[in-house]
């Protein structure tokens, strides 16, 4: 083959060559879907592209609470249903009755799937094992007031005896911050005739032989030791025997000062919430580590009632020291 044909074919091929890059590129610039391609190198469609938006819409929420069911995949934490996915990062070993703290992503049909999970117990819990005997005041399927202390029940928590409003309770379990106990067993009975009792109030009526305390006759007596100067409004700690009428024979009676004693009840719908203060009804309340949120009921959101009860300091300012959220009616 001479030098001519070589030249001849090299051009040939080169025409070729050309033509076939401008067909290629003519079919992309046609076919525009091919570049909207995501990160998997797959075009994305509208409806993937709305499904991800979706996604990045989707609330997370943070909530403590105790663990009260444990499986492979779905614990109850609370009042609440967690998904817990293989992939999902934990700390911590689970165990039923075990405090957890949760980060979740709620879906589209209101399901958390757990995203993070602490099992570390919560901050200020101080170990201590505690023991009291007190009235009911308060009870609740997450929690009872006894004494005016904040007493958590979980599904570890024995109880011996039906929880009634003026029974007596003898309390066993683990200090918590605040005023908290985490009950570990918990007895009740009936009161019976000179048992020892133990409980805090307002002071409603003061005279000389008797007081009533949180609608409770107390009796003075010359054995009595009382500390602080009672006035009526202030809060007083008694500790007594039950006396078969129901009165209480007081032992000793300690009478705080009024900045402890300046308890206020307030409620109303939460209109704003901030990390050191909400705002109820209006009023601007504080909250602190101590502070008790019970949202058994309803989750702490703007919008849903609060029931609060708070200490007045002495700059005025209110200072939670419960907090019972409900569903507006």
């Amino acid at each position: 083959m001479d030098k001519r044909t070589c030249r001849r074919y090299l051009r040939v091929a080169v025409l070729l060559l050309t033509i076939a890059l401008i067909a290629t590129m003519s079919g992309v610039i046609r076919n525009p879907s091919v570049d909207a391609q995501g990160p998997a190198g797959l075009p994305q469609t509208p409806q993937t592209v709305q499904g991800a938006t979706d996604l990045m819409r989707r609330p997370r929420v943070k909530f403590s609470d105790w663990i009260g069911e444990g499986g492979a995949d779905r614990w109850r934490i609370g009042d609440r249903i967690l998904r817990v996915d293989s992939d999902s990062p934990l700390k911590g070993s689970a165990q039923v009755g075990k405090f957890a703290t949760v980060i979740a992503r709620v879906d589209d049909q209101d399901v958390l799937h757990a995203e993070g999970i602490s099992l570390e117990p919560p901050s200020g819990l101080t170990g201590y094992a505690i023991e009291f005997r007190c009235l009911i005041q308060e009870v609740n399927w997450r929690y009872w007031v006894v004494c005016n202390r904040v007493v958590l029940i979980t599904e570890n928590t024995s109880i011996q005896g039906r929880p009634e409003i003026g029974a007596l309770a003898e309390v066993k379990g683990t200090r918590l911050t605040g005023n908290a106990v985490l009950a570990r067993i918990i007895k009740v009975a009936v009161p019976e005739a000179f048992a020892e009792v133990e409980f805090e109030g307002a002071i409603e009526s003061l005279a000389q032989d008797a007081w009533v305390v949180s609608g409770n006759t107390v009796t003075i007596s010359p054995v009595t030791e009382i500390s602080g100067v009672p006035e009526i409004g202030l809060q007083a700690e008694v500790k007594g025997v039950l006396q078969p009428d129901g009165s209480v024979l007081a032992i000793q009676i300690t009478v705080k000062d009024l900045e402890l004693s300046a308890q206020i009840n307030l409620e109303g719908l939460v209109e704003q919430i901030e990390d050191d203060w909400w705002v109820v009804a209006g009023t601007k309340v504080f909250i602190d580590g101590n502070t008790f949120i019970d949202d058994g009921r309803a989750p702490a959101e703007v919008g849903m009632w609060a029931q609060i009860r708070a200490l007045r300091r002495q700059d005025q300012s209110l200072l939670a020291l419960r907090i019972r959220l409900s569903r507006p009616d």
